[in-house]
C-alpha cells in the first residue's frame, strides 16, 4: 500500500483528478491523507467533499480553517466572506450528511510505521507531541458532541500566545487556530494571523512556526498545507504541501517523492 499527502485542495475537483491519474492513484490498495482546506476557493467544493468522505478509511483528513468557516456558516454563526464558494455545498441535499463527517475530522493525525504526523497548519513550539494530541482532542471532542455551536459563537482570532493557564474559550480557541491558522511568530512563539507570503518578504522576528528555536516536536517528520507560500529552504523534518500554480502529492516513504500537477 503506498500513502500520498495532498494540500489544499480548495474546492478544484478536477486539479484533484489530473494529480490522482497522475500518481495512479488505487483506491483498493492506495491511501490519500488530505492536510484540510479540502473547500472553499474554487466552485466544486461539494464534489471534493463528496469524494473524500466516499473513499472512507482510504482517505485521512484534518481540518482546515476553510472547514471550520464552512461548519460555522451552516450553523449561522459567520458571515460569508469575499471569494466564498460555499452555497452549493450548503444548499445540497446530503448538507448535514457532509457537515456531520466534517465535525467527526481531526485536527492532528500520526502514523507511527510511517513515521509522518499530519496537520493543517502547524504545531506550537512548546508543546510537546503528548500535548499535541491531548490539546487536539479538546477541540474534537467538543466539535464532535452537542456544544459545538457553542464553540462557533466564541470562535476567534483574540488569543495569539500559548500558556498553561488558558482555560475555556480562549484555550480552544488558541488550539484550533494554532492547527488551522498558524504560519508565522515571532521568537516568543507568539502568532501572527496576518503575516502571509514569503519568508524574504516578512518583518524583522518573524519567521515561520517551524522555526521556532527549540521547538519541542523538531524530532517529528511533519506534513502540513503551505497556504502561507513560504517560499523557504529544506528545513530537516518539515514537509510543507504547496498548491501553488498547481497542487502536489508526495509519496510517503524512505525517501518522500514530489509528483505535481499545475493548474
Amino acid at each position: 500500500m503506498t500513502t500520498y499527502a495532498i494540500g489544499s485542495v480548495k474546492g478544484n475537483y478536477q486539479l484533484l483528478m489530473a494529480l490522482l491519474e497522475k500518481i495512479q492513484f488505487d483506491p483498493e490498495n492506495d491511501c490519500l491523507w488530505f492536510a484540510g482546506n479540502l473547500v472553499n476557493e474554487r466552485a466544486d467544493s461539494l464534489a471534493v467533499l463528496r469524494f473524500v468522505k466516499g473513499l472512507g478509511k482510504k482517505a485521512v483528513t484534518v481540518l482546515g480553517d476553510q472547514e471550520l468557516h464552512l461548519l460555522a456558516l451552516a450553523e449561522g454563526l459567520a458571515e460569508p466572506k469575499i471569494g466564498d464558494t460555499l452555497e452549493e455545498t450548503l444548499a445540497a441535499p446530503d448538507r448535514d450528511e457532509l457537515l456531520k463527517w466534517l465535525r467527526h475530522r481531526a485536527l492532528i493525525h500520526h502514523d507511527s510505521k510511517l513515521s509522518f504526523t499530519l496537520v493543517h497548519a502547524g504545531i506550537p513550539g512548546e508543546w510537546t507531541f503528548s500535548q499535541a494530541l491531548t490539546f487536539a482532542y479538546e477541540v474534537e471532542s467538543v466539535l464532535v458532541q452537542g456544544n459545538h455551536v457553542a464553540f462557533f459563537e466564541n470562535w476567534g482570532q483574540d488569543q495569539t500566545r500559548w500558556h498553561a493557564k488558558l482555560r475555556g474559550w480562549k484555550r480552544l480557541n488558541f488550539i484550533a487556530n494554532a492547527y488551522t491558522l498558524m504560519k508565522y511568530c515571532n521568537g516568543q512563539g507568539k502568532l501572527d494571523f496576518h503575516a502571509n507570503g514569503a519568508l524574504a518578504c516578512q518583518s524583522d522576528g518573524l519567521m515561520p512556526w517551524y522555526r521556532l528555536p527549540e521547538r519541542v516536536t523538531a524530532n517529528l517528520n511533519i506534513l502540513f498545507a503551505d497556504d502561507a507560500h513560504f517560499e523557504d529552504d529544506a528545513y530537516p523534518g518539515i514537509y510543507p504541501l504547496s498548491n501553488q500554480g498547481g497542487l502536489t502529492a508526495l509519496k510517503l516513504s524512505a525517501t518522500p517523492e514530489k509528483i505535481s500537477v499545475s493548474g
